[in-house]
């Protein structure tokens, strides 16, 4: 039956126990017993002189007869076994010189492929051996594959065989040896149990004996080396010796295949990283270095070799720096720091630094590894960047942050010098409008060429900053009157008297410009361009002039906004907000599908107050977070209530403002509120603008992300109105569109609006979104809508919006 391999304490069955002599010597050994015993003997045995004499002559011829046959059945015995032992080393003598082989291919092969076929092809020289293979076990060890199977017989090993112990592949010695995780040997396959179902298999490619070793890499069982020879009761003790140390052979280079292929991986990776490398041996000699460390320090790897690291010390650090870094480096193991070192050409350079010390197996130390990187190309990035960011890329102008910053040591600067300065503040009229026909890239265009324009001024001293999307700040120091100060902003207002050129189009740009002067019109740079701000706010609202100065009584309209702030505050704790809805309808069947929620405010004295008036004052206080926050959960609320018991459960539609959609908390905020209210994720949906997605759209797009995670619906509100950029729809989870009323309103009419709202139709239909029309007022627009493709709308054709009472109540009286 199949076993193990046999231990080195069991001998070969026909050896003898004990040793023959030579058979010289067994001769020499009787002749002289016989001479010494045999006279005295045939004495004793007969008195007779006479038959004493013929006894001695017959007894030399006996003595002839008896030793020259004993001489000649010794020799006959040592040349039989001389025989054997030469028989058995010849047959030896394929597997020494396999195991030889195979030594060598541990070594030199450079793939397990190699190293396999080495392995298999060398079994093969013998004659009984008919097929030898590698068959290795998968990741999962589920299966056993085949990955190298040579000889006559080596079809037996075209498919994978099954690793599962209860499998039928389970009664390969593969398998047992896989299983017992030791070598296993099968002598006679007729006599074997568990073989039936493969005996004929293995009889048709002449097979009679199998033997399968465990191959290891790194203590790992990855498979077997499998041998199948046409011989029963090939695997003697010496045969099975032998293979255990081929085995083994196999298994080491294994494993220094592996290691090889670590050292060369290791060797690409410092090779070609972006840090310079530098290894010494234990008395800091270098004994290699990386490409990059020859283009940092320009010092090739042979003026390198036999330094020390003194080779590009600088000079600029005492000997005091050196010893506390070897101090911390015997201690520690590592030393990290900026430190300045010097190039081939004499060139210095700082560079970050990492020392490790390499330790042998008994913890002394071999080598030291540094890698260093040159900070000099990141100073110089650092600078750049600095630059870069004080400055508007589109302007060429300084940015706003950076303007402010300015100003305030420009006006300390001329406060010490009791001097005057002009500060003016500079707001293009109708870009947006410009945006909207040419296209954004066009508006930037053309922006750029302003902040070219501003900088032709040539304004001694002066700061020229870009304060927001069109508006500008300018200061002049070096004023002495109010007249110089008009003509500094005169001469501003006269830079845009040039037409502008866009493409093959000529514009007209007129600013509005609200001036100050310092100090007379403000104490500190935040007065001053608030004053001018008011100025400029007042000649864009009067749109006759384009400069204005600055007088008192503007501050009035800047304080406006203010005042409404915190009438706004008050009517948070005062309950003077409420919530309106409007129907939303299924133009196919005329069912109620849903509600859009709107904010009203009605103020105590001053009565109804428009969104569009307290919207954008409760967006730049902040108030909108603590009021969005309140309009989410009562819309939630008011929805889960109105659901309870309709068949078909309507969804709520909440417009969510840019400052509100900027917390990074808003999801988690969004399901508090589902939780907390219990009406189903699905049964809300939040509607952005385009100009939110815009902003900052990677961070709008992970957060829609994860509120379509949740499963809330998501909508594009005033879609047409923006950007309408195919680039960010596509990549964001949208699930509606809203088509602005502006374009509803001139259907079917308006060529124009057709157009836009066909052209969007065919949109939504091609990425798969669902569409809602606002705004429709007239029975044509529906029915206009409707045919192009868009079934869902709400306006004053349906419903205006309603206060919930009122809202319930006619949603009840609908059939």
């Amino acid at each position: 039956m199949a076993h193990s391999a046999p231990s080195e304490a069991e001998t070969d069955q026909g050896a003898s126990l004990t040793r023959w002599l030579p058979p010289s010597l067994i001769y020499v050994l009787i002749a002289l017993a016989w001479i010494a015993f045999s006279d005295q003997l045939l004495r004793w045995a007969i008195p007779s002189p006479a038959m004493q004499s013929w006894l001695q002559t017959f007894k030399g011829f006996l003595f002839v007869l008896a030793t020259g046959a004993t001489l000649h059945w010794l020799i006959r015995r040592v040349q039989r076994r001389n025989q054997q032992d030469s028989q058995r080393i010849a047959a030896l003598s394929s597997f020494y010189q396999a195991l030889s082989t195979v030594s060598a291919a541990a070594m030199r092969a450079e793939n397990q492929a190699q190293l396999f076929e080495s392995s298999c092809r060398a079994l093969l020289d013998h004659a009984a051996v008919r097929v030898a293979a590698v068959v290795l076990l998968d990741a999962k060890q589920h299966s056993l594959t085949p990955a190298c199977a040579l000889g006559p017989a080596a079809a037996l090993y075209e498919q994978a065989l099954s690793a599962d112990p209860s499998s039928p592949d389970a009664a390969t010695v593969s398998l047992r040896a896989v299983l017992a995780r030791s070598a296993c040997f099968c002598d006679d396959l007729h006599n074997e149990p568990g073989f039936e179902a493969f005996r004929s298999r293995y009889a048709a490619h002449g097979l009679q004996a199998f033997a399968a070793l465990p191959l290891y890499c790194h203590g790992v069982l990855i498979g077997t080396l499998t041998l199948g020879c046409s011989q029963p009761q090939f695997f003697d003790a010496e045969r099975r010796q032998l293979l255990l140390q081929l085995a083994e052979t196999v298994s080491f280079g294994l494993g220094h295949l592996q290691r090889l292929k670590r050292l060369r991986l290791m060797d690409r990776l410092i090779e070609r990283a972006n840090d310079g490398v530098i290894v010494t041996d234990a008395a800091a000699r270098i004994v290699a270095v990386n490409p990059r460390f020859c283009e940092i320090t320009g010092f090739s790897e042979a003026e390198a070799l036999g330094q020390t690291p003194s080779l590009i010390a600088s000079g600029r650090h005492g000997r005091d720096f050196y010893q506390s870094m070897w101090q911390r480096l015997h201690q520690s193991g590592h030393w990290r720091g900026e430190i300045w070192n010097k190039r081939k050409n004499g060139e210095l350079y700082p560079e970050w630094l990492t020392i490790s010390a390499v330790r042998g197996e008994r913890g002394e130390i071999e080598n030291y590894l540094a890698v260093f990187s040159d900070l000099s190309e990141r100073l110089e990035a650092e600078q750049r960047i600095r630059e870069l960011t004080s400055i508007d890329l589109l302007t060429g102008l300084l940015n706003a942050e950076v303007f402010r910053a300015r100003l305030v040591g420009l006006l300390q600067e001329v406060r010490a010098h009791k001097g005057r300065a002009a500060v003016a503040v500079l707001n293009l009229n109708r870009l947006r409008v410009i945006n909207q026909v040419y296209g954004r890239e066009k508006g930037d265009v053309l922006l750029s060429q302003i902040g070219q324009r501003l900088q032709s001024l040539n304004l001694k001293g002066a700061l020229i900053g870009r304060l927001g999307g069109d508006e500008f700040g300018i200061a002049v120091p070096g004023m002495h009157t109010l007249e110089d100060v008009l003509r500094a902003a005169r001469s501003v207002s006269a830079c845009f008297n040039a037409l502008f050129l866009l493409d093959n189009d000529t514009l007209m740009i007129r600013p509005s410009i609200g001036v100050v002067c310092f100090p007379e019109h403000g104490e500190d740079a935040i007065s001053v361009l608030s004053h001018a701000t008011a100025a400029m706010q007042r000649c864009k609202r009067e749109g006759t002039d384009t400069l204005r100065l600055y007088t008192p009584d503007l501050s009035q309209d800047v304080s406006a906004p203010f005042e409404l702030e915190q009438d706004l505050r008050r009517a948070i704790d005062n309950g003077e907000l409420w919530l309106a809805f409007q129907p939303q309808i299924d133009m196919r069947s005329e069912r109620v599908i849903g509600m859009e929620t709107l904010l009203r405010w009605t103020h105590p004295t001053l009565g109804p107050v428009s969104p569009a008036k307290f919207i954008p004052v409760a967006e730049e206080s902040g108030l909108i977070l603590p009021i969005g926050e309140w309009v989410l959960a009562e819309a939630c609320r008011q929805a889960a209530r109105w659901n309870q018991g309709r068949a078909t459960p309507l969804r709520v539609a909440v417009n969510v403002s840019a400052v509100q959609f900027q917390r990074q908390n808003w999801p988690r905020l969004v399901e508090k509120i589902l939780n907390q209210t219990g009406l189903p994720a699905e049964r809300l949906e939040l509607e952005v603008t385009e100009s939110v997605v815009m902003q900052h759209i990677d961070a709008v797009a992970m957060r829609l992300r994860a509120l379509k995670a949740l499963g809330v619906q998501l909508a594009i509100d005033d879609f047409g109105t923006g950007y309408s950029s195919l680039a960010y729809l596509k990549r964001l989870p949208i699930d509606r569109l809203k088509i602005d009323q502006s374009f509803v309103r001139g259907l079917p009419s308006d060529s124009g609006d057709m157009a836009i709202c066909r052209a969007i139709v065919g949109l939504a239909s091609s990425l798969g979104f669902s569409l809602i029309a606002e705004g429709v007022e007239t029975a044509e627009q529906a029915t206009c809508l409707f045919d192009m493709g868009c079934c869902e709308a709400q306006g004053w054709r349906y419903a205006r919006a309603m206060p919930g009472d009122e809202f319930l109540t006619w949603l009840q009286a609908r059939p």
